[in-house]
C-alpha cells in the first residue's frame, strides 16, 4: 500500500504542482492550457486570486509529491511529511471550494460551467488525497509508538 500511495502522491499532486509552476511563470499560458479560468469568462478578481494562489501553492502543494518520493524510498521521515502534506491538501481543498462558492454567490464570473465543475472536482480529489494520506500517516506513526 505504501508503494502504491507513494506513486499516487507523485503523479496526481505532481501534475497539480507542475500546473502551478506554469501558472506562476506564465499565467496566460496556463489559461490557454485550461489550467486556469478563461479570461473572457472570468472576472479580474478571480484571475488575480488564482494567480496569487499559484505563487503560494509553489510552497504548499509540494509536500505530497515529496511525501510520495519518501514513501517509495522507504525513508523513515515520510509519515511526518505526509501528515503535513495531507493536512495542507485537506485545508486547501476546503478553502478553495468555499472561496469559489462565495465568489459565485456574489455574482463574480468564474469561467465556463465546464471549467467550474472541473475545478470543484479537483478540490474533492485534493480532499480525498489529503484524508487518505492523513489516515495512512497516523496509522504508520501509531505503529511506531
Amino acid at each position: 500500500m505504501q508503494l502504491f500511495l507513494g506513486w499516487v502522491l507523485i503523479i496526481f499532486p505532481g501534475f497539480l504542482y507542475a500546473g502551478q509552476i506554469i501558472s506562476s511563470v506564465n499565467f496566460s499560458l496556463s489559461q490557454k492550457l485550461g489550467l486556469q479560468e478563461n479570461p473572457d469568462e472570468a472576472d479580474q478578481l478571480l484571475q488575480r486570486s488564482e494567480r496569487y494562489t499559484a505563487y503560494w501553492d509553489l510552497v504548499t502543494v509540494l509536500w505530497l509529491p515529496l511525501s510520495g518520493i519518501l514513501m517509495i524510498l522507504n525513508n523513515s521521515a515520510w509519515p511526518l511529511f505526509a501528515l503535513v502534506g495531507g493536512a495542507i491538501y485537506l485545508d486547501a481543498a476546503g478553502r478553495e471550494a468555499v472561496k469559489i462558492l462565495s465568489f459565485k454567490h456574489e455574482g463574480i464570473r468564474l469561467g465556463s460551467a465546464k471549467q467550474h465543475r472541473f475545478f470543484l472536482s479537483t478540490y474533492i480529489i485534493m480532499a480525498v488525497l489529503g484524508i487518505v494520506t492523513i489516515v495512512f500517516s497516523v496509522k504508520k506513526l501509531w505503529m511506531l509508538l
